[in-house]
């Protein structure tokens, strides 16, 4: 609880001034990983805002010919524009052949995690942590990211995940794991593939404490750009895996009155 007063404070400290620019509207993202020079795969953002209500869905596809990697994940979730918080969250995946759905939800003071089997919709298995503390997840702590960049503040985001474990039924393990997010006060001008000139940018960075076995070893430091304007729309990442550093690039955008703010 601590801990959410002090990002609540954040928030409203900087509410009135020149970091309350970012707004949450309807929005479709594309980005292309890399490795080196190979292109890994592709991460699809869609956004949509009705009111107060926010819906978000997030597709993380690896590329079909890379033999070494296989991801294919879709997350969804819905919540309030500015009560980010303890929002459920669903995941999709198919494993083994039978496509999968993982329903993570607040119970009280307990985080539960419930699997389905989507071709008949039954209960597969259920896990549950005792967590009384508030938490994000990977789709509100990408906004939370882009309301606090350039901020010039440190934070530890608890984040929500589930990692697998075979020999547990079923087979994965739930968890909250603080991540340290560095909202440097740092302007930088970036190129990317799809757009011709210098973009101007907030740089941001942090560390992550865990390793999500699931997204190509993702752990350790990481480091992004978002766009220097009301938007703050990510425009290039750089992460640690198992191949060593990836970097994501935004290749496809559609957002009513945007374009990438250039030099």
């Amino acid at each position: 609880m601590k801990f959410f007063l002090i990002l609540t404070f954040l928030f409203a400290s900087f509410g009135d001034g020149k970091y309350d620019e970012f707004k949450i509207t309807d929005e479709y993202l594309e980005y292309d990983v890399y490795w080196k020079f190979i292109n890994l795969g592709k991460i699809r953002i869609w956004v949509k805002v009705t009111g107060d209500s926010v819906y978000s869905r997030i597709h993380v596809g690896s590329n079909p010919y890379i033999f070494f990697l296989n991801v294919d994940y879709t997350f969804e979730s819905r919540f309030h524009k500015d009560f980010l918080i303890d929002s459920w969250l669903s995941v999709y995946e198919i494993k083994d052949g039978i496509p999968l759905k993982t329903d993570f939800k607040r119970e009280k003071d307990l985080i539960i995690a419930r699997q389905f089997d989507m071709r008949n919709e039954s209960l597969i298995g259920q896990k549950s942590i005792v967590y009384p503390d508030r938490y994000y997840h990977g789709i509100t702590a990408f906004f939370v990211v882009r309301k606090l960049c350039g901020t010039g503040v440190v934070v530890y985001l608890p984040l929500l995940f589930a990692t697998e474990e075979k020999l547990e039924r079923p087979p994965f393990v739930l968890r909250v794991e603080k991540s340290r997010f560095d909202f440097l006060d740092e302007r930088e001008e970036v190129k990317i593939s799809s757009f011709g000139s210098q973009i101007k940018t907030i740089k941001f960075g942090g560390y992550a404490f865990f390793v999500s076995k699931e997204l190509a070893g993702v752990t350790g430091e990481f480091n992004g750009w978002l766009s220097d304007d009301w938007a703050r729309v990510p425009i290039k990442a750089t992460f640690n895996t198992f191949l060593g550093v990836v970097r994501l690039e935004l290749s496809k955008w559609e957002k009513q009155g945007w374009n990438p703010p250039v030099k």
